[in-house]
């Protein structure tokens, strides 16, 4: 196996796509650092052996649920894992990794921990220290200010690894790199506006065709929020399903919004003739690409011009601002470290799109070769299934779906009208509607088989969809387990989710005597406050499944304090029960954690 000298592969781990654009500002370090070669792919895009290639291997991934690895870093993390391999197998090569977590989660980081121990056994050897940062943080530049100082040191290593070619230096920073991503329009072979199909997302290759059956709103016509029930259906084979599993939907931009984009750019010419993207490219685009491909497709269904710009965006964005060296300074300070604060209070704060900021900036204007550069891929959006799982009893060829959607929609501090990409365009799906999805395999650990214990479960809002499917499978069997749900929502009249489901399920057997729900409503009056003060109040039941009969405890909903408060209550359950100090009870829910009987899904 020949090794490439000077090379470096950065290899990422992501749901959200926050790893992969650290891994590009990582892989444009090293550009310009002249290195021969910079590999950037996602991990399950590279075999086992594919890592002895490079002298160096950066991971960049973050970590989900119970401090699980990214669904498409699991391939490759399992070829790590393997007994066979020798101690001696990564011997050469040497890594460094960085970590995103959420430190609401009490798995902190630990996707990106369990990885670097196991490189370290398989003999690799550290270029630098592994860095972490914190999607909760804000303070002092956050996540950026931790990935930037660990990518200062892990630069200083490169240089004294592989030092400049004699008589070369650095590429300066204000100086603009070619594209990574290689994008050509065909101008010789137009294609006429009309020609974009209604349904031109399900010639994605990689994705599932379902058809819409209902969409209704289940929360009140004058509430503020609006939670669709989704239900769809699907002839596709093999779409068995659990509690805990998922549904990607792949969402589509607004196509005005497109259009705007396209014309303050100046690309109506263009926009409508077809274009080739690089292998690289297209293998980075979840679900594959859309046929016919031109400019505007693109722009409509793979990237995210509703993100929130991230930095690396404006280290590319600011050379294309020739037109006003007022402009250009500004797009440039918000590229540089120091401008940081500066980039939180423009961008993040008021949540700016990327759209929004190319509109604002009206001398910026995008050579459409740079366009994926800058712009994040449109990832599709996970949604936890609400619906039991199918019965082997039922016969018939469709399998049904059933999801609990919040329309994101809210005011920002500009006092602008924000919609979610995803939830804007599920919003307007009708009766009969095609929409493409995948199906994502994450069962959870059930109560009630092989002896397991029963199961409590908090789950506020939308956090109750995976909750439903639980209850209502195991109520279909034999001798369901003893099931307790918390649910929280802010008025019994407005919001409370799928109350008549609930109603039944407590009103017949087997649930009258196997499940029970405990509601709390936040904002009525007597409604018993959030979820966790309900938990505490029935604390004696509480005790006793999780305690004497060794049950299961799920937390599912919005990140933040709730997952932080409901984990604290139970701590304090524990310590008044068994008489013993904070620490010993929470080492108790710690010991919880590590055999799988404490599950968290916050996001």
């Amino acid at each position: 196996m020949e090794r490439k000298e000077r090379s470096v592969a950065i290899l990422y781990g992501t749901e959200t796509g926050n790893s992969q654009d650290f891994a590009e500002l990582v892989a444009r370090k090293c550009r310009r650092l002249r290195m021969e070669e910079v590999f950037v792919n996602e991990m399950d895009g590279v075999s086992l052996t594919q890592l002895l290639e490079y002298p160096v291997v950066v991971f960049i991934v973050s970590t989900t649920g119970q401090g699980e690895l990214p669904r498409n870093a699991l391939k490759l993390w399992k070829q790590l894992l393997r007994k066979k391999l020798p101690p001696t197998f990564l011997s050469g090569v040497k890594f460094t990794t960085f970590g995103l977590g959420d430190s609401s989660y009490p798995r902190f980081n630990w996707a990106i921990r369990k990885i670097h121990k196991r490189l370290l056994q398989l003999g690799g050897e550290e270029l630098a220290l592994r860095g972490e940062g914190d999607e909760q943080s804000t303070d002092n530049g956050g996540a950026e200010a931790n990935f930037d100082a660990w990518l200062a040191i892990v630069t200083q290593r490169l240089l004294e690894e592989f030092p400049l070619p004699e008589g070369e230096s650095q590429i300066p920073e204000h100086e603009l790199l070619s594209p990574r991503f290689k994008l050509t329009v065909d101008e010789n072979r137009p294609k006429k506006h009309g020609d974009l199909i209604k349904d031109l997302g399900m010639t994605r290759m990689k994705v599932c065709k379902g058809q819409v059956v209902s969409n209704e709103r289940i929360t009140a016509k004058d509430h503020f929020q609006d939670v669709r029930h989704l239900v769809f259906k699907t002839e596709e084979a093999d779409m068995h399903y659990e509690p805990g599993d998922t549904v990607a939907l792949y969402p589509q931009n607004n196509y005005e919004e497109v259009e705007l984009l396209i014309k303050h750019q100046g690309w109506s010419d263009i926009a409508d003739c077809r274009i080739t993207v690089n292998e690289e490219f297209a293998h980075s685009v979840p679900g594959g690409l859309v046929s016919p491909l031109t400019l505007r497709s693109l722009i409509l269904y793979h990237l995210d011009i509703n993100a929130i710009p991230r930095r690396s965006f404006f280290t590319v964005a600011w050379h294309f601002s020739v037109d006003s060296e007022r402009e250009q300074e500004r797009l440039q300070e918000f590229a540089e470290l120091d401008g940081l604060d500066d980039l939180y209070d423009y961008a993040n704060r008021p949540r700016r799109s990327i759209l929004e900021t190319i509109l604002e900036f009206d001398s910026l204007k995008i050579p459409p070769e740079y366009v994926l550069d800058l712009m994040p891929v449109l990832r599709p959006r996970l949604f936890s299934i609400a619906s039991p799982s199918p019965s082997s009893d039922d016969k018939s060829q469709d399998t049904t779906f059933e999801l609990a959607i919040a329309i994101v929609k809210y005011k920002t501090i500009l006092r602008r009208i924000r919609r979610g990409a995803c939830t804007r365009w599920v919003e307007k799906l009708q009766v009969n509607d095609n929409i493409p999805f995948t199906l994502h395999k994450s069962p959870l650990p059930l109560p009630g088989e092989n002896g397991r214990g029963p199961a409590v479960m908090v789950a506020p809002g939308t956090g109750v969809a995976p909750m439903r499917s639980l209850v209502f499978t195991k109520l279909r069997g034999q001798s369901p387990p003893q099931m307790r749900l918390f649910f929280g929502c802010r008025n019994a009249q407005n919001d409370f989710l799928f109350e008549n489901d609930w109603r039944t399920a407590t009103s017949q057997p087997p649930g009258s005597d196997r499940f029970r729900l405990i509601p709390a409503f936040s904002r009525d009056e007597g409604g018993g406050g959030y979820a966790q003060n309900q938990l505490f109040a029935h604390r004696k039941s509480i005790v006793d499944l999780i305690v004497r009969d060794n049950g299961y405890f799920y937390v599912c909903g919005s990140s933040g304090a709730m997952p932080r408060q409901v984990r604290i209550t139970l701590v304090e359950i524990i310590r008044e029960h068994l008489g013993c100090s904070e620490h010993d009870a929470e080492a108790y829910v710690h010991k919880m954690e590590n055999s799988g009987r404490y599950l968290q899904e916050t996001w």
